[in-house]
């Protein structure tokens, strides 16, 4: 499967990469502004300002560097990229995603899968008055950000990351706290059991390593306490680096960096802002989503441009899902050079069933890549991918089809509610995966309310 290729710097990457000083530093990039290129070409610079000063000191000791990320198929993407442009010489290095990470490192624990929190969340929405699906990110939200000592901090701080609608008042937040929060720590103190968030606090209550380099991209899908941990796990003299883009949150975080630990000053913050993936035709139609999220100082907007002449301009495809099928098939057969180029299939929900048949009946070679830990080998250049998983891949066609309400929702929201706002994430950050052409598809009267809010200077319909 092809994967990214490039990782000449750009003037504003190179800028970035030359500062190589011990601390914590911070790189906002927009969608597609080579966020990853920018920490593989780091780390290679940061691994050999470590591995001069070892060898000043004439230590035989091996430079240790960490690099983290949300989840597994990105993982495995950044896996090889960085294997590829690694120096030689004494190094110990770690590519992982978080939870695997703390997993490993407390012995493989068993994990409860927080089935008691939904029981709990279930039982007393209705009398709390928030949605259960809100309620239940917020749960998550909160024991995320606080460590358990302080969690009725909640009760009185900035709900950072979590958007203004439905409104979450005193009242209501000690509601959260006495009928779900601290019922569910003391259940899992009394049945001596750990979720995930327990492994972070636990990891960033003891050291475990001293890893003199750490990177940690898509670090606004962190919590605070993943953050606390990984912080906890670095040397005396680390350089540690946290690639962040807060328009492209998807998941229940929010934190500030200092309540997480991490001092970021003036002269430790950078910003990419050039798009350098995707055309301005594409941008502008992931912009059109973005215009309805409100960003915070470490989210980036889309840079718009004028039109690229020759450049495709995004189709939307109107009508049954076989016939969206069709079209996109003829559209690879006939547009796409599959020797060379790379066509991602996403889905917000991984509906592929009849997508695979239709696929298989071409004879047109695919893999799925959600949830897997390894890129994949071989020369199949079409990928099957959730919206989740492919956070920080790029293709140089995305086709999105089946857009529908059920998949997801966005009509029943409106402007300032986190969930409408993550919804409108999504799918502009599934937009931005593409390189050459996006395509979108939906039946009529089943699709996504998201779609009347993409620039319709944007696209060109197409019945199908």
């Amino acid at each position: 499967m092809k994967k990214l290729t490039n990782v000449t710097p750009s003037p504003e990457q190179l800028t970035i990469i030359r500062r190589v000083r011990p601390g914590a530093e911070v790189i906002r990039g927009a969608a597609g502004s080579g966020k990853t290129t920018t920490a593989a070409l780091k780390l290679r610079l940061m691994l050999m300002y470590f591995s001069a000063r070892r060898a000043r000191a004439e230590s035989d000791e091996p430079v240790r560097a960490l690099v983290l990320t949300f989840n597994k198929t990105l993982r495995g993407y950044i896996q090889q990229v960085i294997e590829e442009n690694v120096p030689a010489g004494r190094f110990e290095l770690v590519v992982d995603t978080f939870r695997h990470w703390a997993y490993i490192t407390l012995g493989q624990p068993g994990i409860h899968d927080e089935s008691y929190l939904e029981y709990l969340v279930a039982a007393h929405a209705a009398q709390i008055g928030l949605p259960d699906d809100f309620l239940r990110t917020e749960c998550t939200y909160l024991l995320g950000r606080f460590l358990p000592e302080h969690v009725d901090d909640y009760l009185t701080c900035r709900r950072d990351g979590r958007g203004a609608i439905p409104r979450v008042e005193r009242s209501t937040r000690e509601a959260i706290l006495r009928l779900i929060v601290h019922p569910y720590m003391e259940w899992k103190r009394r049945e001596k059991l750990t979720d995930w968030n327990d492994a972070a606090v636990q990891m960033a209550q003891q050291q475990h390593y001293r890893f003199d380099i750490v990177i940690v991209d898509e670090s606004q899908d962190f919590s605070a306490n993943e953050l606390r941990a990984i912080m906890s796990q670095v040397a005396d003299e680390h350089a540690v680096t946290f690639i962040i883009d807060t328009a492209q949150r998807i998941y229940a975080r929010g934190f500030t960096w200092a309540e997480a630990g991490i001092a970021i000053r003036p002269e430790t913050s950078h910003r990419l802002s050039v798009n350098y993936r995707n055309t301005p035709q594409i941008a502008r139609l992931a912009g059109g989503l973005m215009q309805c999220v409100q960003l915070d100082e470490d989210g980036t907007p889309p840079s718009l441009l004028d039109a690229l002449e020759g450049a495709a301009t995004p189709v939307l495809l109107k009508g049954y899902f076989n016939a969206q099928v069709r079209w996109c098939l003829n559209y690879i057969r006939n547009h796409v050079e599959l020797a060379q180029e790379s066509v991602g299939f996403l889905h917000p929900k991984g509906w592929f069933t009849y997508l695979k048949q239709q696929l298989d009946s071409a004879k047109l070679s695919y893999v799925e890549v959600t949830g897997q830990r390894d890129w994949p080998e071989g020369d199949a250049n079409i990928a099957l991918c959730t919206f989740h998983s492919a956070k920080g891949l790029d293709f140089d066609h995305v086709i999105i089809i089946g857009l529908s309400s059920e998949g997801l929702p966005g009509g029943q929201f409106e402007a300032g509610d986190e969930r409408f706002e993550t919804s409108c994430r999504l799918l502009a950050m599934a937009i931005a995966r593409a390189r050459i052409q996006v395509v979108l598809g939906y039946k009529p009267t089943e699709e996504s309310a998201l779609l009347h809010r993409l620039d319709p200077a944007a696209f060109v319909e197409i019945d199908v």
